[in-house]
């Protein structure tokens, strides 16, 4: 039996279907600090950055914000959904509570008139 080498690498985050994910522009200040080398007073900039000046549209975007240092950028490797949104997963361990404000999928924001 042979090995392939590129199926064992990691690239970005991993998971499938029931991953925990951050979203940079909808998550609470409570989700972001759980996410790696997040800290409540990064995360409550983040929040103040996202909604005064704007929103995050692309993983790049996150390593031009001034509070986070490149080994925090390295740790929370931000990446873009299929759905269009930025996220990143939490520590290891952490809990992430529901935002009220989560991106829905498009199959989701189908109403159906009577």
């Amino acid at each position: 039996m042979f090995a392939l080498p590129w199926l064992n690498r990691k690239k970005g985050h991993t998971g499938g279907l029931g991953e925990a994910r951050i979203y940079f522009n909808a998550s609470s200040a409570e989700n972001l600090a759980k996410a790696p080398g997040i800290t409540m007073k990064i995360a409550n900039a983040l929040v103040k950055y996202r909604e005064e000046v704007k929103p995050f549209k692309k993983p790049r975007t996150c390593s031009r914000f001034p509070a986070l240092r490149k080994e925090v950028y390295k740790q929370i490797n931000p990446q873009k959904g299929t759905e269009g949104e930025l996220y990143t997963v939490p520590r290891k361990g952490e809990k992430v509570e529901e935002d009220d404000d989560s991106p829905l999928s498009p199959s989701k924001c189908l109403t159906i008139d009577e």
